[in-house]
């Protein structure tokens, strides 16, 4: 539900002369880019790992390297070559890799229909021309088409399944049996010390192995490893976690997903299980610099300002920096009850 202060924000343009049409269809194209650029990620890290970044083309990787060029008034996008795909590169490349993403858009003859009439929907908005009587109908009724595969890209990565102790897994042995050094120093004393639970899950994406009895974990495409914290009475903002962790970490990280007093880092089974442990330690370190209590920024509405505020900080960050987004709070058990689109 969007807020007096959101609204506000609209009545400028509006009165400015943009005309309710245009607003319209541009903040629906918003919605369906922003979604298509994160099921693009996330099954390029599931697929690929830390080398992701050499499917995407060379022309995104051009434009943002020109980009730097204006680096003081970068966005939060700015080290995201995605974000600088144009749309015809991003469709080209969700044709390339067809095999990862026909799950969750619709199947492949529907789809590459639904890309022409959307290219032309996207032409009219890039060049500011006025939208067709009819765009944004097409738009709202694309959504439409695609929240089902939406619900399912959303529901395989949130249904994990929790690992226990002896799986003969190399990062289940570093971290559930604790032969890593930073799971022997932090796990035991930071439940202890700090009510600060730890739990190693895994997901797997839908054109993936079967969740049940992935045999090997490590080493499997279509496998995201889910490092999981409670905080108990501690909470924590996204960008103090963020600062505290270094590029190789980042880099590695696949999201980071903060929910108040959840914290959930995914790592793409892909890679390197020796460099996952090792990151694993590091935002479990920055997990217990950073966290604390924080007092109520309106006693009146505690919760709603609270997590608005975290949802505001995460957007200041990059993409994989998520707070009260649908990676962090759809429930795989009750997909009906969250809407993607709302369209």
């Amino acid at each position: 539900m969007a807020t007096d202060e959101q609204i506000e924000i609209l009545r400028g343009p509006l009165a400015g002369g943009v005309p309710p049409s245009a607003l319209a269809a541009y903040g629906r194209w918003w919605q369906l880019e922003t979604y298509l650029r994160e099921v693009a990620y996330t099954e390029l890290r599931a697929a690929f790992g830390a080398s992701w970044r050499d499917h995407v083309g060379e022309a995104a990787a051009t434009r943002a390297e020109r980009d730097q060029i204006n680096a003081y008034m970068a966005s939060a996008d700015a080290d995201e070559p995605l974000a600088y795909a144009d749309t015809s590169v991003l469709f080209a490349l969700i044709k390339s890799k067809w095999e990862l993403f026909e799950p969750v858009l619709l199947p492949q003859v529907r789809w590459e229909g639904l890309v022409d009439e959307l290219l032309s929907i996207r032409n009219r908005s890039a060049h500011c021309r006025r939208p067709h009587r009819d765009d944004l109908a097409r738009l709202e009724q694309s959504l439409r088409n695609l929240e089902p595969g939406a619900r399912e890209f959303y529901r395989s990565y949130t249904q994990a399944q929790r690992l226990r102790p002896g799986e003969g897994d190399p990062l289940v042995d570093a971290w559930l049996d604790k032969s890593h050094p930073s799971a022997q120093r932090l796990v035991d004393h930071c439940q202890e010390q700090y009510d600060v639970s730890f739990r190693l899950s895994i997901s797997t994406r839908p054109w993936g192995p079967s969740i049940e009895g992935v045999q090997p974990i490590t080493g499997t495409t279509g496998v995201l490893w889910h490092a999981d914290w409670i905080l108990g009475m501690e909470e924590i903002r996204p960008s103090d976690l963020w600062k505290e962790l270094n590029e190789g970490v980042r880099e590695l990280l696949v999201h980071l997903l903060i929910d108040g007093s959840a914290v959930t880092a995914t790592f793409a089974a892909i890679d390197d299980p020796n460099a996952v442990a090792d990151a694993i330690g590091h935002v479990f370190d920055a997990i217990i610099v950073t966290s604390r209590r924080f007092k109520a920024l309106d006693p009146q509405e505690p919760a709603k300002d609270w997590f608005d505020f975290l949802r505001s900080d995460a957007e200041t960050l990059p993409a994989k920096v998520q707070s009260g987004s649908a990676l962090a709070l759809f429930d795989p058990y009750q997909p009906e009850a969250f809407t993607i689109f709302a369209a």
